[in-house]
């Protein structure tokens, strides 16, 4: 690195940390071996995208990285890759959301301990996005069991449903389920014969042919008091841009009813174990799975993949 860079540098930290500290701001960004980051680390990869978001993330001015404290727990870090696009008010709006953040993990007592500098022997961080092949996934044919037999009561009522059966999906553990959306009924029920991860595609499960709202439970064979799943749901960048909102609660013993609207009104009512969002990266790939939830999307909207 030339002397002027290093110069440059230096003016760029000078004006980011000044910025930081006038908004009362007690953390600062630091130069490490690695890189340029935010002197302390968060406990949550959300609460980390968060800041990351208004410091330029989606253009490629900062990013999350994760690494392990010296117990081994996950830590994630706001690195600073483009300082000259980084203005002052981002810096104003960034404390703004570093301090609600930071304020989340102190409630939720996730806030990690005094960071480790992020050099000599420590780890290095890694990008927190995480893609997960779709190879060894099964793709099943939905086989149509029943569509007139009352359907198990579950979040408060009797439901009549069309009820399928997907099977264990092999030895794969994970089934991808295909023409959600071409079926009649609005409401169904997909059964699986133990834990099985059931992904569906975003395009097809959200509405039906008749009803803006696509109703879908899921059930295990084994026991048809438990909820199936997890059941994940698959989204283009472009798509997910389209979600309105996300909300989710609790089912009991059937697990979680989670909604998710998108901007032109079709939705998907789903009742599984837990419920999932996935970035398609296009490469027979997709993002590592989050809890469908707000900071989930929020998370997934910040990813960059190719």
């Amino acid at each position: 690195m030339s002397p002027q860079a290093e110069e440059s540098n230096e003016a760029f930290l000078t004006r980011i940390n000044a910025g930081l500290q006038s908004k009362g701001s007690p953390e600062v960004v630091q130069q490490y071996e690695k890189g340029v980051y935010l002197n302390k680390p968060f406990g949550r990869v959300e609460h980390a995208h968060e800041v990351a978001h208004v410091l330029g993330e989606g253009q490629g001015s900062a990013r999350v990285e994760r690494d392990k404290d010296r117990k081994q727990n996950d830590q994630f870090w706001v690195r600073l890759l483009k300082f000259n696009e980084i203005t002052d008010d981002m810096i104003h709006n960034a404390t703004s959301v570093m301090l609600q953040m930071r304020q989340l993990e102190r409630d939720q007592h996730q806030e990690p301990a005094p960071a480790e500098p992020l050099s000599g022997d420590a780890s290095v961080p890694t990008p927190t996005k995480e893609l997960v092949s779709k190879a060894a996934f099964k793709e099943v044919e939905l086989q149509e069991k029943s569509a007139q037999l009352p359907g198990y009561a579950y979040a408060g009522g009797q439901q009549v449903n069309t009820i399928f059966e997907v099977g264990d999906g092999g030895d794969a553990k994970t089934v991808v389920i295909k023409g959600v959306r071409s079926q009649r009924d609005a409401m169904m029920e997909v059964h699986t014969q133990g834990q099985v991860a059931i992904h569906v595609d975003a395009a097809d499960a959200m509405g039906g042919v008749r009803d803006s709202t696509r109703y879908l439970t899921t059930r295990n064979d084994q026991d048809l008091s438990q909820p199936g799943g997890p059941l994940v749901v698959e989204f283009t960048k472009e798509e997910l841009a389209k979600v309105a909102s996300i909300s989710s609660m609790d089912a009991g013993q059937f697990g979680k009813r989670t909604i998710i609207t998108s901007n032109d009104g079709r939705s998907l009512n789903v009742t599984a174990a837990d419920v999932q969002i996935a970035l398609k990266t296009g490469h027979d790939k997709i993002t590592e799975p989050v809890t469908a939830s707000v900071e989930g999307l929020s998370t997934l909207r910040a990813d960059r993949v190719g």
